[in-house]
């Protein structure tokens, strides 16, 4: 047998080592496991119709509006008055927990961007035993669960919201390390159920010079003109106005003013703003005739009164120096605009001759 010369064997040692050592360079590394998720729960796990309804005459309070208006007040917006509150337990201690909200394909949310497939609703840190609770903030709820816009005034416009809708969501929890996640569901039923709308008879139009609604009378002598409208409505105390009134539930209301101004819309915009709104606009204006023959001005019009969109029919004629104006408007989430039966009571506007 041959035997091996020490340096051979050095030699051959060496070749080996350096045949090894790369291809133990390229190994993969096994990552460490990520931290263990935890639990994520939520409470009510379940809100509906039922749960909603009876708190709209809370939330027609601190909205400012009288009790009667509760009932035109959609559902969905109780959510705000209802304690949303995340639970976990069972995470790293001290861990920051990330609560997002799953959109499901097809449903937009405003501010959701393409590829993105959920919405931050909240953020807890863990004790040191691994537990949180944290409750969701109003502003989430109005942003991801009601979808609303946001007035200039950063205030939200409860006029225009687009609830989510009904269905089972899924609510993920996420750690600091993206790996560590953790799902459960929550049912929302922030609309009513879809109804098939019955069908309404023809409403019958008024005789000629007859008017659709039994009315009350405003007679101003000092200025010469009187105006009618619906006589439940009740008049009301205004600081500003020449005359108020409202119906029971608030809205639609009737405005009545004399303002000085070059143009119709001026006067218009002089006479709101000193009423408390903001953000005039108008949408159209054509010239009319009143019934005694007068020439005026209409309008279709946007405003913003108390935090909350609303739109109106307006009319202005102009005597001597002042442009008198009668607008009839309404709070849309409370009682549609209905522009045929608010032109019908602007125009009952007369002048003595």
């Amino acid at each position: 047998m041959r035997r091996f010369k020490l340096s051979e064997v050095i030699v051959v040692t060496l070749a080996v080592f350096l045949l090894v050592l790369p291809l133990a360079g390229c190994a993969k590394k096994v990552p460490p496991p990520p931290p263990p998720a935890g639990t994520i729960s939520v409470q009510p796990a379940k809100i509906d119709q039922a749960m909603l309804k009876p708190l709209l005459p809370a939330v027609a309070k601190a909205a400012g509006l009288p009790e009667a208006a509760a009932a035109a007040l959609p559902p969905c917006l109780s959510i705000l008055a209802i304690p949303v509150k995340f639970s976990g337990s069972d995470w790293p201690a001290n861990e920051l927990v990330f609560i997002d909200l799953i959109i499901p394909p097809g449903i937009e949310v405003k501010g959701l961007t393409p590829g993105e497939d959920s919405v931050g609703i909240a953020v807890a840190t863990a004790d040191t035993t691994g537990k949180f609770e944290v409750n969701m903030e109003a502003t989430a709820k109005l942003n991801w669960l009601l979808n609303t816009d946001w007035l200039p005034t950063v205030k939200p416009d409860l006029t225009k919201i687009k609830p989510l809708p009904n269905r089972v969501y899924t609510i993920r929890a996420t750690g600091v390390d993206p790996l560590t996640v953790v799902t459960t569901t929550w049912e929302l039923e922030l609309l009513p159920p879809a109804e098939k709308p019955a069908e309404k008879p023809p409403a019958e139009k008024p005789a000629e010079g007859k008017l659709s609604f039994e009315a009350a009378e405003y007679t101003n002598a000092e200025l010469g003109f009187s105006v009618k409208y619906p006589k439940d409505w009740k008049q009301d105390k205004s600081e500003t106005l020449l005359f108020y009134a409202a119906s029971p539930s608030m809205v639609p209301v009737i405005f009545v003013d004399a303002e000085e101004a070059a143009t119709f819309a001026e006067a218009l915009k002089k006479s709101l703003e000193g009423a408390g709104g903001s953000g005039f606009k108008v949408v159209s204006e054509k010239e009319t005739t009143l019934a005694d023959g007068t020439k005026a001005t209409a309008a279709a019009i946007e405003v913003t009164l108390r935090g909350f969109g609303a739109k109106g029919f307006a009319l202005g004629a102009k005597k001597d120096a002042k442009w008198i104006l009668v607008t009839v408007g309404t709070v849309e989430m409370l009682a549609k605009y209905d522009e045929a039966k608010f032109s019908e009571i602007a125009h009952t506007l007369q002048f003595k001759k």
